[in-house]
């Protein structure tokens, strides 16, 4: 009886809140590892433009602001290039500026189509074997061009991370308040190694 009374406690829950569009906001960490070479120049981040038509206007001025911030740090510690700069510095004659833009930052948790039947078919042991619940749905995408101090384009990268992923009870994203941010670092890090793998060396 109280199996019963809890999956019905669970499934109301599920009802209620089953479907909900998030836009993934990060953080965009360090990355797993460093380059596998360095630019010898430096490097200077433009502020982050968002051009999901989706995302509200007071939301893009805050996660510019952040990713701007956060990606300075990625690329620093990543080693892309030689020294990370940033303004009132202003670049030199071999220096570049790295200018990303997110054109796509979407994210929706919906109920897993075989979630209830199968959990009620199993008696909530569909949940406690991590059966799914959820399925979360990505569709994030972008663009970084590297340009020199002139605005020349020296290199650029288009990407987008678009997947469906399952989600059980026991699966780190079931109660994961930055649902996202892997795919967004995922996407960060294919842009990152795309566009410095095409740009020369001064």
């Amino acid at each position: 009886m109280k199996k019963l009374l809890y999956f019905g406690t669970l499934s109301l829950l599920l009802m209620l809140t089953g479907c909900v569009s998030m836009v993934p906001s990060g953080p965009i960490g360090d990355p797993a590892q460093k380059a596998t070479s360095t630019q010898p120049r430096a490097a200077m981040i433009d502020d982050v433009v968002i051009t999901d038509p989706k995302v509200r206007e007071a939301l893009r001025k805050t996660l510019s602001a952040q990713f701007t911030a956060q990606l300075a740090r990625r690329v620093e510690r990543g080693e892309y290039f030689e020294e990370v700069i940033s303004f009132p510095a202003t670049l030199g004659k071999d220096d570049v500026a790295l200018k990303f833009t997110f054109t796509s930052l979407k994210a929706k948790r919906t109920p897993h189509p075989a979630y209830f039947p199968g959990a009620l078919l199993t008696l909530t042991v569909w949940i406690w074997v991590n059966g799914p619940i959820y399925v979360d749905k990505y569709d994030i995408a972008g663009n970084l061009q590297i340009t020199d101090a002139q605005g020349k384009l020296l290199s650029s990268s288009e990407q987008a991370v678009k997947l469906n992923q399952n989600t059980g009870l026991w699966d780190n994203d079931y109660f994961n308040p930055s649902l996202g941010a892997d795919q967004l670092n995922m996407l960060v890090e294919r842009l990152l190694q795309d566009a410095t793998h095409k740009l020369a060396k001064p």
